[in-house]
């Protein structure tokens, strides 16, 4: 899972369309109750929308599937209190259908979206609306009822434990707290955040100033938040953003833009792009040099979509060849000359960027974090033979689990004597560990002098740049 991908406004041309009239929150309500029952089944959220959406009669507005897939991820991003609710307030566990509109309609009552009668009202014909939940349309009201009467008792209670309060299993707060200490209650706040809309500005045909003055004129709240990213204070869809259909900028946590800059490109290198979807950093890296890069990605339909961002910022074209391959087959895509530099965009916990992806702590299980790692270990190990003398291997992760950060380094360079970490910054020479920033704290960030020099708003990620020596 890639950290240049958020959640409902990844870089996709379709993302957010505004298509359609405004559907009715019962119906909303409705669709994000079966996304919400498919993830906790097991599905990831999006799948589990597409699904949902999939069951509505006649052709779903695009407006309808943004507005579901906000109610769906707030449930997920609630799901350990509202359970705890469910159980207080329910006298014995409801169908399957009843208890997921159930969540889905106490998560927006707790996060008091909408006026009381109206969320308890549209719950109750969201529940008469469907066969598998008509005959508990009462159930649905008395409970949400209670729930009223008794929150100033119950919502204390469901936060009241830590694994609850920030909604993770123990085995991750466990491991959180182990590696961050008395930082690990503000790391796992950030995470449950909705995620900021983050904009890369495509430095090829302009500028943070002039994108900027074209937001503010047009009544925009906006600040720079990095070197080339603009936050977007309320987000909007997709096509309503100045200069997004014409190439001008992109969807991409500031986090994640370090990427391009820390390779430090020139004109005519070769670039290796590993686990390149959706194409975000292949984007900046053909936006900062005159470059060639190989995208390579593994997923056809994710493959479709560099190529589709690609032409949407004016980028494809000979400098770049987008292949369908497995990075851990090197004759699949490398015709045998070094690459003067090399991305790894590696397959991780995407602990780092959950509140982008709610649905990741229900998904991971403690055993994925050793899977995700070994298979890190073999990618690094295939691909550091394709780096040329002197070259730099560029190793990302969007995770905040050192196994699959520092640690997962320091075990490459003892098996690998002729890399040399080259360190990032000076106060962090092991590799560059970024943990979620709030939204708060970079609005005060923001105003401050050097604010442009370095993120300060953006998502876990760890980066360790490697040299061949």
């Amino acid at each position: 899972m890639s950290g240049d991908e958020p959640a409902g406004l990844a870089d996709d041309p379709d993302a957010g369309a505004n298509g359609g009239a405004a559907p009715a929150l019962s119906e909303v309500l409705q669709v994000a109750a079966a996304a919400w029952s498919a993830v906790h089944a097991g599905r990831s959220l999006d799948t589990a929308l597409e699904t949902a959406l999939q069951a509505v009669p006649g052709a779903a507005s695009a407006r309808l599937a943004g507005a579901a897939r906000d109610l769906a991820a707030a449930t997920v991003r609630r799901a350990a209190q509202i359970e705890f609710l469910l159980a207080q307030l329910a006298h014995r566990p409801p169908a399957p259908a009843v208890a997921a509109l159930l969540c889905v309609a106490l998560a927006q009552l707790m996060a008091r979206s909408y006026a009381e009668f109206t969320l308890v009202d549209q719950a109750v014909r969201a529940a008469r609306a469907a066969p598998a939940t008509a005959a508990a349309a009462g159930l649905v009201n008395a409970v949400l009822r209670g729930f009223l009467r008794q929150r100033a008792v119950l919502e204390p209670q469901a936060c009241a434990e830590p694994a609850r309060r920030f909604n993770v299993p123990q085995w991750w707060l466990r491991r959180v707290e182990a590696e961050y200490g008395a930082r690990a209650p503000a790391l796992l706040a950030a995470q449950l955040e909705e995620p900021p809309l983050v904009l890369r500005v495509n430095v090829r045909r302009t500028g943070v100033a002039a994108m900027l003055g074209q937001m503010h004129a047009q009544g925009l709240a906006a600040s720079q938040v990095g070197p080339s990213a603009i936050w977007l204070h309320r987000a909007l869809p997709v096509e309503r953003i100045p200069g997004f259909a014409s190439g001008l900028v992109s969807v991409q946590d500031a986090g994640a833009q370090l990427a391009g800059p820390l390779l430090e490109l020139a004109d005519g290198m070769r670039v290796l792009d590993v686990c390149a979807a959706p194409g975000g950093k292949t984007a900046q890296l053909l936006e900062l040099a005159d470059c060639r890069v190989d995208a390579v990605e593994f997923d056809p339909r994710r493959a479709q979509r560099i190529e589709s961002n690609l032409q949407r910022l004016g980028l494809a074209g000979a400098a770049v060849r987008v292949i369908v391959a497995d990075a851990l087959v090197p004759a699949g895509y490398w015709d045998g000359k070094p690459y003067d530099r090399i991305l790894l965009d590696a397959p991780c916990t995407a602990s780092g960027v959950v509140r982008r992806h709610p649905d990741v702590v229900l998904l991971r299980r403690e055993s994925d974090v050793a899977k995700l790692a070994t298979q890190q270990a073999k990618m690094l190990q295939t691909l550091w033979p394709l780096l040329a003398p002197a070259g730099r291997l560029l190793y990302v992760v969007c995770s905040v689990f050192a196994e699959e950060g520092r640690r997962q380094v320091t075990s490459f360079l003892r098996r690998q004597p002729g890399a040399r970490r080259v360190p990032i910054r000076a106060d962090d020479p092991a590799g560059l560990q970024l943990l979620p920033s709030t939204t708060a704290a970079a609005a005060v960030a923001a105003e401050q002098p050097d604010a442009t020099a370095y993120p300060v708003l953006h998502d876990g990620f760890f980066y360790a740049l490697l040299e061949k020596t």
